[in-house]
């Protein structure tokens, strides 16, 4: 395999992108023992991914896993009383902790020294369509983010339902 292929498929690994074929190519390369020195660091994650590969549920493990859940399901609900206990301990948690807080401090806090900002814009039109695109930015990063997010939750919500089917 070529170290241009390689780059292009681990890019395409990084981002969840690959197919089922194109990560077997990938582990078959990491797998040979001379590869290029720097992909060395890489070999640790696919020689760990084809040791997880080999793990496999026990004989056993779908009744338990129902007998489990059977007993989830009898198990006494939560009453309003031990939720309100709760609640009210958590309050009285918070309450304590803001306390000691400035009495743990080792010094006293001094007042921040502000200094004068120069606008960067003069014209508001010009600061707005700067922060829009700067949010336009942001935006579409943390979509990117959130969609890798999505495919990664889905593939392995689909090797979690093989792995109880089988």
């Amino acid at each position: 395999m070529e170290q241009e292929e390689i780059k292009t498929l681990l890019e395409k690994y990084w981002a969840a992108e690959t197919t089922l074929e194109e990560e077997c190519r990938l582990a078959a390369y990491f797998r040979q023992p001379e590869i290029a020195p720097e992909w060395e660091p890489i070999r640790e994650i696919f020689a760990w991914r084809e040791e997880e590969a080999e793990v496999v549920p026990g004989p056993d493990f779908n009744r338990r896993m129902l007998r489990r859940i059977s007993d989830m399901e009898e198990a006494p609900k939560i009453s309003r009383f031990s939720i309100r206990f709760a609640a009210a301990a958590a309050i009285i948690l918070c309450l304590g902790i803001s306390l000691l807080i400035p009495s743990i401090s080792p010094q006293p806090r001094q007042p921040v020294a502000r200094t004068a900002v120069a606008d960067t814009y003069t014209d508001p039109q010009q600061a707005l369509a700067a922060v829009r695109k700067v949010l336009l930015v942001a935006s579409s990063r943390m979509n990117e983010g959130k969609n890798i997010t999505q495919k990664n939750m889905t593939r392995l919500h689909d090797t979690w339902q093989t792995a109880i089917r089988d």
